[in-house]
């Protein structure tokens, strides 16, 4: 077997956590859908193991004992298919007889697949991520497909080609950009070849830089093309870059960097929409310009704008839980509008919700695909009556529609803002699915 880390197959092997006074250990590292994990066992409650688990275990040692290390927030697993680097470890569950022998488990946030090492890969130099629909969106593939007849037969021919990065400049001393790929994948044992047609994200940063922080840009991205068709897409980690963990030969030297594979707990991607549904917001008309006005606004606009992309993953929740969501979202867009326009926080905190939906409508013109007052002055009754117990309960089809509507208004506001001409925006939301009213089932 390779090195891999496959659902529901368990490896033993070594721990090394990098400090010289914890003795040799056999565990057991596991990937299941709860996450990626080692089971540390222990002989007795003595071991430095078992205090990662048990510092608070509330037990008076006589006399008594130094602070035991906390549990170390990387560790390198190692058997006879290879190193796995676990990053972002913390200590969750254990069991323990009564000064006998016990066991915990480390969880990790992610694998870094080769490692053999102490490379701090918690804050790694360049990371890259998959991107669901951004491939598709970026209208570009890294295979050319030809078809021909001769001697009676058809034939068909897929090469790869060569297609160039896309550079989308530095935010905040990070560099972005899309990386086109392909890989093909081999079937163990079988007859099949999976063809991959791959665009990465990349970042990169001059120093080393914690995952999140590489990570506000990749999902920057991941939202903008959220807010574009509407659909759940989802980033997933896949390489990550240090320049401590540099390419090196059996001989030792060294051959520039290297881009290690990452293992994350939740890696499944999403799946695509059924049947075409197009894009409010082209790649074509925005470009790397575009990309850092839309970064720009996104951090601007945090508070507005988080509330209403969060809300496509809690659409199983009730229509009140969706709309109270989205609700401050709205509330936030249309303060910062007035503080954008000059008023003063005073001022425009003091504003109503219809003047605060009324403040948001007057940069959309007629782009939407309903009557903007109409919206606003049925969306502000409907959250009204959900926040406030003295006003009238809204029905749940039309706090559905509140919430529906509401967020193709911030999609809308979205489009205008990046420069998307008006009529394109109304031409694309007249065909948007997200058009259609709910009604009542009779």
């Amino acid at each position: 077997m390779a090195n891999k880390l496959e659902m529901g197959i368990r490896r033993v092997g070594d721990l090394i956590d990098f400090n010289q006074d914890t003795p040799e250990v056999k565990v057991t590292l596991d990937r299941s859908e709860k996450g990626i994990s080692v089971t540390v066992p222990w002989s007795d409650p003595d071991s430095p193991y078992a205090q990662w688990f048990l510092r608070d275990g509330g037990r008076i040692e006589i006399p008594p004992r130094p602070d035991p290390l906390p549990a170390p927030k990387r560790v390198l697993f190692h058997d006879s298919h290879g190193s796995v680097l676990l990053v972002g470890c913390f200590p969750r569950g254990f069991h323990s007889n009564v000064m006998g022998p016990g066991s915990g488990t480390l969880w990790a946030r992610a694998a870094i697949m080769g490692v053999d090492g102490d490379v701090n890969f918690e804050r790694p130099h360049g990371m890259q991520t998959e991107i669901s629909g951004l491939r598709a969106w970026l209208g570009i593939t890294s295979w050319q497909e030809e078809f021909d007849r001769a001697d009676g037969h058809r034939r068909a021919r897929l090469r790869s080609q060569h297609t160039p990065d896309i550079g989308l400049g530095e935010h905040g001393g990070v560099s972005l950009c899309f990386r086109p790929g392909w890989r093909i994948a081999h079937e163990d044992g079988g007859d099949r070849r999976i063809v991959h047609d791959l665009v990465h994200c990349v970042t990169r940063g001059g120093d080393p830089l914690a995952w999140d922080e590489h990570q506000q840009l990749h999902r920057a991205i991941r939202d903008l093309l959220v807010l574009s068709r509407w659909h759940a897409e989802s980033c997933v980690v896949s390489r990550v870059l240090h320049k401590d963990d540099p390419l090196r030969t059996m001989d030792g030297k060294e051959h520039g960097e290297q881009w290690r594979d990452v293992i994350v707990p939740d890696d499944s991607p999403a799946v695509p929409p059924s049947g075409f549904r197009d894009h409010l917001l082209r790649f074509a008309e925005l470009k790397e310009e575009g990309i850092g006005c839309w970064i720009a606004l996104r951090n601007s606009f945090a508070r507005a704008l988080d509330p209403v992309i969060t809300s496509l993953d809690i659409r199983k929740a009730s229509p009140s839980t969706m709309l109270a969501h989205t609700g401050p979202g709205l509330e936030a867009l249309g303060y910062l509008l007035l503080v954008r326009d000059g008023k003063s926080e005073r001022v425009a905190g003091s504003a109503t919700l219809r003047e605060r939906f009324d403040r948001i409508l007057a940069d959309l013109g007629d782009c939407l695909p309903f009557d903007g007052p109409t919206w606003a002055a049925d969306t502000a009754k409907a959250y009204n009556g959900l926040k406030h117990a003295n006003r009238a309960e809204p029905d749940p089809v039309d706090v559905l529609n509140g919430w529906r509507s509401s967020v193709m208004v911030v999609r809308a506001w979205v489009a205008i803002e990046l420069g998307t001409p008006a009529v394109d925006v109304k031409a694309r939301l007249a065909r948007d699915p997200q058009r259609h009213p709910y009604v009542k089932a009779e």
